[in-house]
């Protein structure tokens, strides 16, 4: 993998990634998201459908809950999961855990780490980590880590989470040395440390002393917890802290579940790939993304009234996204989002989501996530367009202004 940076823009980078491997002629640029899967898929899209989808990332993110109990069968098959999950085109990084979902604690040890499935808890210690690995064909892969950890964690169980982080990471490079099956696959070293700058500066130094191509920053909170970390006073200073005992020409990635205002924030701390679970969340809500990236915009609020959607549909405006799931929907017939060109927006009506969601019709998330995703994949178009242009400060504050208008707490 080569990472090189186009321009700098505050703390964000502007950058081209170039993958090893069969994948070597494709370009990914920064900032971007990869494609958010579960059990190897785009969820509650088949393959047919995710091509309606505009501005798929070439990189899908692939967690080893509910592939690595498998991973004998995928080994059998001889492919890799990428052509095993129908993505033969794509990148596939995988990654340990689910973005989008808590983990459980306590299950981490020097022995090894737990990811967790439908089949419950999946040990694995760096000698069946690399089997795993072998079996799927990754194109990056995040080194095993323990990233049980958040800002309640005690000092003594942070020294030890790095420990363990720095010890796989040692044994995971000693079993891939000679390894022709993973030559070309990118090892994502991950930093850990919680909320302990101490322990962050000795995992970030630690890290990019070995030979890793990229850098998986975690164990700020037990996988996805709801919580804003921006709303936490010293997680800015201790997230640009660590980033800055990192090297300039290696990728920065957190999977953390963000709204687009958290990823502005976070891009201009330096982060480079982030993951695209955040649609997911909405789309399991019943919830349309609906934001405005355009300089300058019209909040959520502005459009719906301008819209004139009956029935108080404004009481459900939430900053970035509305809840169909609401009654005020019933007789709503125009589009979830009338500047979306989307399959969803472009063929059906906010009345008839609403009328899919109140019935439990699977269709109801079929469409909303083609919709969230497209959303969401346009967002980073935007972003990078906005920091090459030099107007991210006015991108950032009108998110803002849409997040301000919003009624409660955005997740």
């Amino acid at each position: 993998m080569k990472f090189s940076v186009e321009k700098v823009v505050g703390g964000g980078r502007l950058g081209t990634i170039l993958p090893s491997g069969p994948h070597g002629s494709t370009a990914l640029e920064t900032p971007m998201c990869t494609l958010y899967t579960r059990g190897g898929s785009a969820p509650h899209l088949g393959v047919d459908m995710l091509k309606r989808v505009s501005n798929v990332p070439d990189i899908a993110a692939m967690s080893l809950g509910s592939l690595a109990p498998h991973h004998e069968n995928i080994r059998d098959f001889g492919k890799g999961i990428g052509e095993f999950a129908a993505l033969k085109s794509s990148l596939i990084f995988t990654t340990l855990h689910d973005a989008s979902a808590a983990v459980t604690s306590g299950k981490n040890d020097r022995n090894g780490v737990a990811v967790w499935g439908k089949g419950g808890k999946f040990k694995m210690d760096p000698s069946l980590f690399v089997k795993v690995q072998e079996a799927l064909r990754p194109d990056w892969f995040q080194a095993l880590s323990d990233g049980d950890t958040d800002k309640h964690t005690a000092k003594k169980r942070l020294a030890k989470a790095v420990n363990n982080t720095l010890d796989f990471l040692d044994g995971i490079l000693e079993l891939t040395k000679n390894n022709k099956i993973l030559k070309d696959a990118s090892l994502i070293g991950a930093i850990e440390g919680g909320f302990d700058e101490e322990e962050r500066k000795r995992s970030a130094k630690e890290t990019a002393a070995r030979p890793v191509h990229g850098f998986l920053i975690e164990g700020f909170e037990k996988g996805h917890s709801g919580v804003d970390l921006f709303s936490i006073d010293s997680f800015t200073k201790l997230l640009e802290k660590t980033v800055s005992f990192l090297p300039e020409d290696k990728p920065r990635i957190m999977e953390t579940v963000w709204s687009p205002l958290q990823i502005v924030k976070a891009f201009n701390l330096g982060i480079d790939v982030f993951s695209s679970s955040y649609p997911y969340l909405l789309t399991e809500r019943g919830q349309a993304l609906v934001a405005d990236y355009t300089i300058p915009s019209s909040s959520p609020a502005a459009r719906l009234e301008n819209k004139g959607s009956p029935n108080g549909a404004l009481s459900t405006t939430s900053g970035f996204y509305v809840n169909l799931k609401d009654k005020c929907y019933f007789e709503d017939f125009s589009p979830v989002l009338t500047e979306c060109d989307c399959y969803c927006c472009a063929t059906f009506t906010r009345s008839y989501i609403h009328h899919l969601l109140n019935t439990s019709e699977l269709l109801a998330y079929v469409l909303l996530m083609i919709h969230n995703f497209h959303q969401y994949f346009h967002f980073f178009n935007c972003l990078r367009r906005s920091a090459r242009e030099g107007t991210l400060e006015d991108l950032q504050a009108s998110l803002e202004a849409q997040m301000n208008s919003k009624p409660s707490s955005e997740t």
